[in-house]
């Protein structure tokens, strides 16, 4: 995936920009920052550390999804509703929903979570080899009630990226640009401003 990212931004990007992700995307943006650093202006990763997770975390959620009938879906509200017992936090079910589409009458997911689902193990994983690094400006964003990026992963984040500044937003969880967007915002546009000087 960091290596599609790297593709994409060599063909369309001429200047130096900014990489943020979340998650899985903050994974990415870690690999492409240690591996493409030379017009890498500033790195931004949100509730995710470089370490290894455990692959059956995700492994419930998937399943929920997977085993919705889209064939006799009607509205994503419906698909709310069914999704409650088993996904019952709903800032993360009304997250996941906005991979629901509909399309001729026919509800689709946006992203392939068959496939999604058997490279968990992969996906899991850290990202980084112990040798890679990236020393420019870095900002951690954390939420509060999240254990995606807790303090004693403080140490490996620092340790492949010596710059970070690692923020946590207390009220919080892991989709803290959802859960406090207000907060996420201004962390956000506080790094980019010391970066651009505007």
């Amino acid at each position: 995936m960091s290596l599609q990212i790297g593709q994409w931004i060599e063909q369309n990007l001429s200047e130096s920009y900014v990489l943020c992700g979340h998650s899985l995307g903050g994974k990415v943006a870690m690999a492409h920052a240690c591996s493409k650093p030379n017009h890498l202006q500033g790195l931004v990763v949100v509730d995710i550390a470089p370490r290894d997770y455990p692959p059956e975390h995700h492994l419930p959620t998937l399943d929920a999804l997977l085993g919705l009938e889209l064939s006799r879906l009607e509205s994503r509200k419906q698909a709310d509703d069914l999704l409650i017992e088993k996904i019952p936090n709903w800032a993360f079910r009304q997250f996941l929903l906005t991979n629901l589409h509909e399309r001729a009458g026919v509800w689709q997911w946006r992203v392939n979570l068959g496939v999604l689902r058997a490279s968990m193990m992969e996906l899991s994983q850290n990202p980084l080899a112990r040798q890679d690094s990236y020393s420019g400006p870095t900002l951690f964003l954390r939420g509060g009630k999240s254990g995606y990026l807790r303090s004693e992963h403080f140490t490996l984040v620092t340790g492949f990226f010596p710059a970070a500044k690692i923020v946590t937003l207390p009220d919080a969880g892991h989709d803290l640009h959802v859960e406090d967007k207000d907060g996420f915002l201004l962390n956000l546009n506080s790094f980019l401003k010391n970066l651009t000087g505007f």
